[in-house]
């Protein structure tokens, strides 16, 4: 019984060997030699793609879709051939579109060109890396020279920012039509801007500001507006000192601690020029004087004046000089004269109101002396004792005149 059941399991396995072997040939041979020819087999293999694209399901999706990338791959090795056939050169600069584009393309294009051409290849690979350097390159001075651009841009608005207002207005009156340089200004800070532009033409003034944004444009406009208000001030100020007296007027306008010297500059320069003589002829700061003359230079010169006021009231001044230390040197005289002969020279040299001697300035006399002048001047500053024995030889009715012109306030 037992021999008889091991007899049946080695005739079953027997007969699974057979089934084995009998599938093996019919159906994995076969399928190894179709993988064989559809690997190596192009249209074998395209056939098949087709055949089993009509299959439903997931199988007949990818292999609709393979040919696709079969097509890749024709395209890819036309392609390798065409750029090895170009100038190197030139395509090395397709190369680099494509490596810029698509790293993975240009990988498998290379790969078939180095099939093709080993040597042609490595030259092009070459000539891309030098143009991936070149580009870097490019990039890396293109923003250096806009970092230099700007760092330059600045530098100039802070020129303008530092340098004289004087030297500002002519560089302006100059560029003011330069597009590149109307950008500096727009970036100059507000109150210097407007300080300079108080002295610019007014309608070069207004093509300058419309260029601005119109935030700036009423910035510049307000600095200006105070600028205006500020000289009209100015202005005012020197009226009211035209007419106060000499000492009055240097403790206020004769130093700089109500006024600075640029604003100085202002006020003297709406004086009257003998006025302003008659006051520095009285101040003995030379240096007051000196900073003030070069104050009020520079104000013509912003303005634009013709006149040059600091030369008629330094002539005017000089006058002044001489005839005050005339007159010094005529109250010594008198001093020593006897009081009767004084009261006779000053009766009849007050009778002579002629002119006798003037300072002119701009063809007009501003200074006129006569006799009459004259003598009161010498009284005026002579000792009280001495005057007063001068007029008990006087008329008491001339010696009154004398004392009325002697009391009036010195302008």
């Amino acid at each position: 019984m037992e021999t008889t059941n091991i007899e049946r399991g080695n005739k079953n396995n027997k007969i699974s060997r057979i089934i084995s072997i009998v599938i093996i040939s019919i159906v994995l041979v076969p399928l190894g030699i179709t993988i064989l020819i559809y690997s190596t087999n192009k249209n074998f293999k395209n056939n098949t793609n087709k055949m089993l694209s009509k299959m439903p399901g997931i199988i007949g999706e990818h292999f609709r879709n393979y040919p696709t990338e079969v097509e890749k791959d024709e395209k890819i090795n036309y392609l390798s051939k065409h750029y090895i056939d170009l100038d190197p050169s030139v395509a090395a600069d397709k190369m680099y579109i494509i490596k810029k584009d698509d790293e993975k393309l240009y990988i498998d294009i290379l790969k078939e060109m180095n099939n093709i051409s080993n040597s042609k290849t490595e030259e092009i690979v070459l000539k891309v890396r030098n143009m991936e350097l070149r580009k870097d390159l490019l990039f890396s001075i293109y923003e250096e020279a806009q970092e230099e651009e700007k760092e330059q841009f600045q530098l100039e608005v802070s020129r303008i920012e530092r340098q004289d207002i004087l030297t500002s207005l002519l560089e302006i009156e100059k560029k003011f039509s330069d597009r590149e340089f109307l950008k500096v200004l727009s970036e100059v800070k507000t109150d210097k801007l407007g300080e300079i532009l108080y002295y610019v033409d007014s309608d070069i003034r207004a093509y300058i500001t419309n260029t601005f944004k119109e935030t700036k444009k009423t910035s510049i406009e307000g600095v200006i507006n105070e600028k205006t208000n500020e000289i009209n001030t100015l202005i005012d100020v020197a009226k009211v000192y035209e007419t106060k007296p000499l000492d009055m007027s240097i403790e206020t306008i004769g130093n700089t601690e109500a006024y600075s010297l640029d604003k100085l500059g202002t006020i003297y320069r709406n004086l009257s020029i003998l006025k302003s003589a008659e006051l520095l002829s009285n101040i003995k700061d030379e240096k007051f004087i000196e900073d003030l003359f070069a104050a009020i230079i520079r104000e013509e010169q912003l303005t634009k004046s013709e006149t040059n006021i600091t030369s008629d009231i330094s002539k005017t001044m000089e006058f002044l000089n001489e005839y005050s230390n005339k007159i010094n040197n005529l109250v010594m005289i008198y001093e020593k004269m006897a009081p009767d002969k004084i009261a006779k020279i000053v009766e009849k040299m007050m009778q002579n109101t002629n002119t006798i001697t003037s300072i002119e300035i701009n063809s007009e006399n501003i200074y006129e002396l006569s006799d009459r002048t004259i003598v009161v001047d010498v009284l005026s500053k002579m000792k009280n004792q001495t005057l007063s024995k001068v007029f008990d030889y006087m008329e008491p009715d001339k010696a009154s005149q004398i004392t009325r012109l002697l009391a009036r306030p010195k302008d």
